[in-house]
């Protein structure tokens, strides 16, 4: 059908079918864009989640480092207790240079390996503590990232419907006169 005869009926119904078209194309980038943003959310609930319960095992692990802690403490009492009753069994006295010098070096060592607990124990709550914040950021970057993704598709909207008018505008203007006298 050339354009010289198309009918009222025929432009209108071609008017229709374009701002139909426009409108469903903008509906669709805007919900393109709604889609991302809750997906992002959705993200960062789990990342939340997640980075929570890395924050109750950094504090577990501290707990564990100081249990480690207390029973090497514990042990060190324990040997020095076994190590003074065989001295005073084998009738060394508990002041004796030699006592004193094996009961200095399991304190000593024991206070090493206390140490060492609790900066293990430390250690790994550190490691969960970023791993967390980590997650945390994950999640705060997932919804920035959607929120800027969505602005573009609601301009990209806004640029379809724009467009959609003015040829809805250009078609009118070519093929519609007027109201007929």
């Amino acid at each position: 059908m050339a354009a010289d005869d198309m009918t009222n009926e025929d432009l209108w119904l071609s008017e229709a079918l374009q701002g139909g078209g426009t409108l469903l194309n903008t509906s669709a980038q805007i919900a393109k864009g709604n889609a991302a943003l809750q997906v992002a959310q959705g993200r960062k609930i789990a990342s939340e989640y997640e980075a929570g319960q890395l924050d109750t095992e950094a504090g577990m692990s501290r707990g564990v480092g100081m249990r480690n802690a207390a029973d090497v403490a514990r042990s060190v009492e324990l040997i020095n207790s076994a190590a003074l009753a065989r001295a005073a069994a084998s009738g060394a006295g508990a002041s004796d240079p030699t006592v004193m010098n094996v009961l200095a070096k399991t304190a000593g060592e024991g206070a090493y390996r206390q140490t060492l607990a609790m900066y293990e124990g430390e250690a790994q709550a550190r490691l969960d503590t970023m791993r967390a914040g980590a997650l945390r950021y994950e999640g705060d970057l997932s919804v920035s990232e959607a929120k800027t993704a969505k602005q573009s598709t609601n301009i990209g909207a806004a640029s379809t419907l724009l467009t959609g008018g003015a040829n809805m505008m250009s078609m009118f203007s070519k093929y519609w006169s007027g109201p007929s006298a």
